[in-house]
């Protein structure tokens, strides 16, 4: 390793800049074995449970664990098409409404700006055609995508029951890799497993709190579509930040167009706000935790990154990725002080610190190395 400064900034920069092409050339492969991992992770727990409890063989274990994955996975789809289904039947009138509101709207530019409706339309028309060019060009890569999409979904579940069936191979391997290490790959591997399978069943029962506290909101207002928009916006908040603000302007719009006063839109709003305010005080911290214990600068620049590297599936992941980096650094010395600068001021609690005594878990800087004093 080259001690020189300017040395040390090359290769680190070099590193940086292989790793970024790597990560952006290999995303399908590396997107695929990362959400079938993660995935394999949370059912881990079941596959177990079926093994010992029903003394069931591993391929069995792993075949009905993976089976409960897929079953979920289109009961999900199933409930979505239910309901857009109906959201498409309504359309027609959905429009109507929506062409009386705009006349409305003209009525008051003109009586703001005291431009004409002729004028008005003009600027609209050309609006809606540079709008609707672009909506072309999206939709047509919208379903030429549609099929590469499904190619890489497809593969998961193969890729999950291969993981669980194959679990204890990966364990003999990271033993025989951290030979003379004391057990640290295999330690760290065991905390990413733990720390993805507690971030993941969080991120899905937060989910669904919200989406049924937000369809209460929604039913209370007597929105249309109370339901649909509900886990709408209870599944875009997977994607921090952002997924909220996106999540809320839903059901705000649809008031606009379907109810006569502007306070139902407000309401709609509102109800978003409030759950997004239990989520952030009192459900996310009883059901996830300190899992993921990223401080709120570093998950901001990792959703920029992860999203610029691989779109709104990078955005998702991003937190758990600097989640599982944050424990690597935390493991090995010369990268502790990265592993201080990504996380919180937390403490865990002291079965883990137990458990893992080389981990720099309460986020405190590296003590300096102890001098001799002076003579």
């Amino acid at each position: 390793m080259p001690h020189h400064p300017l040395q040390r900034y090359v290769y680190l920069l070099a590193a940086l800049v292989l790793t970024v092409v790597v990560l952006y050339f290999g995303r399908d492969l590396i997107l695929l074995s990362l959400i079938s991992a993660l995935l394999a992770f949370m059912l881990l727990p079941m596959a177990r449970g079926v093994e010992r409890r029903m003394r069931a063989p591993r391929w069995l274990a792993a075949l009905l664990a993976t089976l409960v994955l897929v079953i979920g996975a289109l009961g999900a789809v199933f409930f979505l098409g239910w309901q857009l289904s109906s959201f498409g039947r309504d359309l027609p009138s959905l429009q109507a409404s929506l062409a009386q509101k705009g006349v409305a709207f003209q009525d008051w530019i003109e009586h703001i700006t005291h431009l004409d409706r002729r004028a008005q339309v003009e600027w609209f028309n050309d609006q809606l055609s540079s709008i609707a060019e672009w909506g072309g060009k999206a939709a047509i890569n919208l379903f030429s995508s549609t099929g590469a999409a499904l190619a890489a979904v497809v593969p998961i579940p193969v890729f999950v029951f291969l993981l669980l069936l194959l679990k204890d191979k990966f364990r003999t391997f990271f033993q025989q890799v951290d030979q003379g290490e004391d057990g640290l790959l295999l330690t760290v591997m065991q905390r990413i497993s733990k720390l993805s399978r507690k971030y993941l069943r969080g991120v899905v029962v937060v989910v669904l709190i919200l989406g049924v506290l937000n369809s209460i909101g929604f039913l209370l207002l007597d929105l249309e579509y109370a339901i649909l928009f509900g886990f709408l916006a209870g599944f875009l908040n997977v994607v921090p930040y952002i997924g909220v603000l996106i999540g809320s302007l839903f059901p705000a719009l649809l008031a606009l167009v379907t109810k006569d006063s502007a306070v139902y839109a407000l309401g709609a709003i509102g109800v978003c706000v409030f759950t997004q305010f239990l989520e952030n005080n009192f459900i996310t911290p009883k059901v996830v935790g300190s899992s993921v214990s990223i401080n709120p600068l570093a998950s901001i620049v990792a959703l920029l990154g992860f999203g610029m590297l691989w779109g709104v599936v990078g955005m998702v992941v991003a937190l758990p990725l600097t989640g599982m980096l944050k424990i690597i650094c935390d493991a090995i010395p010369a990268l502790q002080p990265y592993g201080y600068l990504l996380g919180e001021e937390i403490d865990y609690p002291e079965e883990e610190r137990l458990q893992l005594p080389f981990f720099s878990t309460r986020n405190e800087p590296p003590t300096p190395p102890a001098h001799d004093p002076p003579a």
